[in-house]
């Protein structure tokens, strides 16, 4: 009894944060999910939601992120990384397939979460041999400005359990990061606290002006359009687009719904 007092003092003094961690789930399927979930910082920060950022603009956010490779020296795992084939340099962050999910479905986190509440999200890329890429992360609403998250981006792993760990907690660092993330133009990078990070990584931190963002036109093409369905002016054929469609919903990072819609757009526009 005198134990168990004395814990809920200490709990009380140092604000313990539950084991469990409260979630509502957005959208979920077997590789992926988005989730608002009330987190550490939720007695630090009352963020400012509900939020309502178009998918739109929060597509345009998404495309402009570029990622740089880090030195494979650099890396803690790094014969892990090396068997993955690396991006060049100033590479985009994300394909538009992702870019499509993530701004649908964190756009509709944000309108719907509470102040105390982020949206988090987590994608798994099955790769050959029972192995896949981890990309995981989270964002929130902070004056006005988007904070974007970063935990894990194409982290390689083989086996169950990382993927557990990340499913658990997208905000969760594997390892040290293999890339460097890059806003746009209106976005800048938030420094990690050094000694914060030498105990435990840190998700890397970029916080956007999204206000500053370019205006949405008065007549907007789909979303797909300004994506992953170019028109006929475009450099790709036919061919290589169906292929790339046909590509990503191998990969399940697009759902058969989804497809058979992009699909559909991209006959269209032929």
């Amino acid at each position: 009894m005198v134990m168990a007092i004395l814990t809920l003092d200490i709990c009380m003094t140092l604000g313990c944060s539950p084991t469990t961690p409260v979630s509502r789930m957005t959208f979920e399927d077997q590789h992926r999910f988005v989730r608002l979930e009330v987190t550490a910082r939720a007695n630090q920060l009352n963020h400012s939601h509900p939020a309502t950022v178009s998918e739109l603009t929060l597509a345009k956010i998404l495309g402009s992120f570029t990622v740089n490779p880090r030195p494979a020296s650099s890396l803690e795992n790094n014969f892990a990384y090396m068997a993955v084939p690396r991006l060049p340099e100033s590479s985009p962050a994300f394909s538009p397939a992702v870019i499509a999910f993530l701004s649908k479905h964190l756009s509709q986190a944000l309108q719907g979460a509470t102040p105390l509440e982020e949206a988090l999200f987590f994608i798994e890329d099955p790769q050959p041999q029972d192995t896949a890429l981890l990309t995981s992360g989270g964002c929130y609403i902070q004056e006005g400005r988007l904070h974007f998250q970063l935990a894990n981006y194409r982290h390689p792993t083989i086996g169950k359990m990382e993927i557990m760990q990340a499913r658990a907690n997208p905000l969760k660092v594997l390892s040290h990061p293999g890339y460097d993330l890059i806003p746009g133009p209106t976005g800048t990078v938030q420094p990690l606290p050094v000694w914060e990070n030498l105990i435990t990584a840190l998700p890397q931190h970029v916080i956007i002006d999204y206000g500053h963002t370019p205006q949405e036109p008065t007549t907007q093409k789909p979303l797909e359009d300004s994506l992953g369905v170019p028109d006929q002016s475009a450099h790709k054929t036919l061919a290589e687009q169906l292929r790339e469609l046909e590509q990503a919903k191998h990969d399940r990072l697009i759902t058969e719904e989804e497809y058979q819609s992009l699909r559909t757009k991209l006959l269209d526009t032929y």
